[in-house]
This record gives structure tokens, sequence and C-alpha cells, in this order.
């Protein structure tokens, strides 16, 4: 018996190495998409411009991200959606790349739709959306219920209220959910970060009210026709009326009413996802070396052998479905949160 904490902490730490991300044996690592919706640049390895396949778009040219590749090191571009077609550029004949596919993602394609009803039609049954429809009349009766967009303006009193607002009920989430939630340590850099990008329409806070109180709130990222959906939350105590559906029927409604032909869920395989999302596609990693340095070849079939390794234990539900690392990280996030001011995060480390 005494064996087994010893033979768990072996398994944690194992899963721990080739799930988490490791930047230790790396000269950069560059979330392509999230560089893409948030920092509005591309890595100095593709052309411009890149093209949206499901809308056949071309993406206005983006400028580079300034990233160094030293001889003996190698350079991994990490999340790089396969609906988005990229070409390498073929500057320099001793670069070359590996590509390294990686978890699935889910999106909308609104491509062809005239309005969210039609959506729905489409993609759910005639119950299911009487089911929505029904529950969305419920709570409008039963409650005082808006639905505003904030997109292009914004009062700043007020955006410091919701953005309290949201971290409160992702943090009630966390507690309910007993799972890691990576926004919460980082909330004063994501409240800096949003209230430019929403007035420039690079943003949006969606938000369902109950009289003045937010009961779900929504923060979308934009890019010419494409949302990124990054983060969704709700009062768990509303989710008798399907709150989180009643959300997304209503984004919907608004992203075909503005033109939006692809709505992002971004990495991550859950039910509500695959149950809104109509189409699916793959995120690759791309490891970029110097052909003629063999200190960086070497380096690069371990990282390529270290993420092969880790989504072959993806398909095979661990981690994940079988071991959620989420899970094994919330009791020590916990702590951290235990009087935690966002506001202030140095006076609370």
């Amino acid at each position: 018996m005494c064996h087994y904490p010893m033979l768990l902490a072996l398994i944690v730490n194992f899963l721990h190495y080739f799930y988490l991300p490791n930047n230790s044996d790396m000269s950069h690592d560059s979330g392509f998409v999230f560089n893409l919706f948030l920092k509005r640049k591309l890595p100095p390895f593709y052309y411009n411009p890149i093209r949206n396949t499901v809308s056949n778009k071309e993406l206005t040219s983006l400028p580079w991200i300034d990233i160094q590749l030293k001889d003996s090191s190698h350079v991994l571009v990490t999340d790089i959606p396969d609906y988005l077609d990229i070409e390498v550029r073929k500057e320099g004949k001793n670069l070359k790349m590996k590509r390294v596919r990686q978890y699935k993602g889910f999106l909308c394609n609104l491509s062809g739709y005239e309005n969210h009803l039609d959506y729905l039609k489409d993609n759910f049954s005639k119950k299911t959306v009487r089911n929505i429809n029904a529950k969305k009349r419920q709570l409008e009766f039963r409650h005082a219920i808006s639905y505003i967009f904030y997109y292009g303006e914004i009062d700043k009193s007020h955006y410091d209220f919701l953005f309290e607002q949201f971290y409160i009920l992702l943090q009630k989430r966390f507690d309910e959910k007993r799972i890691h939630n990576r926004y919460l340590l980082e909330w004063k850099k994501h409240y800096e970060m949003v209230y430019p990008k929403i007035m420039r329409k690079e943003a949006s806070l969606f938000v369902i009210y109950r009289e003045e109180e937010p009961i779900a709130i929504a923060l979308d990222f934009y890019l010419e026709d494409i949302s990124f959906g990054y983060i969704q939350v709700f009062n768990s105590d509303y989710k008798n009326y399907y709150i989180g559906d009643i959300c997304m029927v209503k984004r919907l409604e608004w992203l075909l009413a503005n033109n939006i032909s692809v709505f992002d869920f971004l990495m991550g395989q859950t039910y509500y996802k695959m149950k809104w999302s109509n189409l699916e596609y793959f995120y690759h990693h791309h490891l970029f070396y110097k052909h003629n340095s063999v200190i960086a070849f070497a380096k690069m079939c371990f990282m390529a052998g270290k993420l092969e390794l880790r989504q072959f234990l993806r398909d095979r539900g661990l981690p994940g479905k079988k071991f959620s690392m989420d899970k094994y990280l919330f009791r020590r996030m916990s702590k951290k949160l235990k009087n935690f001011d966002w506001k202030n995060p140095q006076s609370s480390s």
C-alpha cells in the first residue's frame, strides 16, 4: 500500500511533463491563432495574406513578429488551425519545417445562412429548437431580461463593473466545477487588453442582464469575417433555463447580422462546442529549424516526438477523459486564489 502514493506521483509527473507546455527547450513559443486575434501579428515564417478557406476570403496583410532563429535552436509555432490556408516562406534554403497534428477545434460555418433561424433549422431538430425557445420565453416571462452587445463603444465605468462581475462569475464556476481556470490569475491583463479592443471593434462583450445584474457574459474577438469565442460564463442559478444555449442563439443572431462567416470555439472538445458547431478541424504545430545544424535537428526531433506522444495519449483519452490535468491543478490554484486581488495581483503574491 505504501507504494501507491509514489506510483501516483510518478504518473502525475509523467502526465504533467507531456500535457503542459514546456518552454525551456525552445527559443520561442508562439500561439499562432492567439497572435492573430490578440496581437494581429503573424510569425515571420509565413507569407501574407492568409486565406480563410471556410469563406474563401483573404485576410488583410499583417505585420510580422520579430523572432530570431539561432543556428543551434528551433522555433515552435503552436496552434495553427487548418481551415486557415497559410504558405511557408521559402526564403533561406537552410530553413526547414516539420508539421505535427494536434487537437481538434470546432467552429460554426455561417456562410450561406441569412439569419440564426436558418442555422438552427439546419443543425438542430425541431424538438431541440422548440425547447430552447420555450426556455427563453420562460426566462423572459419570469425575469426582467435584456441582451446587450458592447462592440465599438462602452462606458468605461460600466466596463469596470462588468469585468468585476465577469471575474466573480468565473470564480463561482471555478469553485463549482473544481477544475483549473487559466484566466483568473491573469484577469488584470485581460481587463487592460479588452477595453481598447472593444473600442476598435476587435472584441465584444455580450451580456444577458436580469434587471441590472449580469447573469451571462461572453468575450469574443474578431478578425475580419472570423469571430473567436474566447471566454463565456453564466450564473449556474439560471442553468434550468438553458442559459448557455440562449447565449449562443443571441450571439449567432448578432454575428450573422454583422456579416461574420466563422464563429470559432477554439481548441478543446466539450459537449457544448460539439452541439453548436457544424464543422470540425485540426490544429497543427510547426517546428522550424536550421537544416544544416545537427544540434538544431536533434532538438527538433526530440520536441516533435514529445508532441506526437502527447497527442497519442490525447487520442486515447489520456490525459483528458481519463485523467484531467485541470482537476489536478485545481487544488494548487485554489490556494493561490485565497485573498487574491485581481486588480492588484502583485500584492497578493
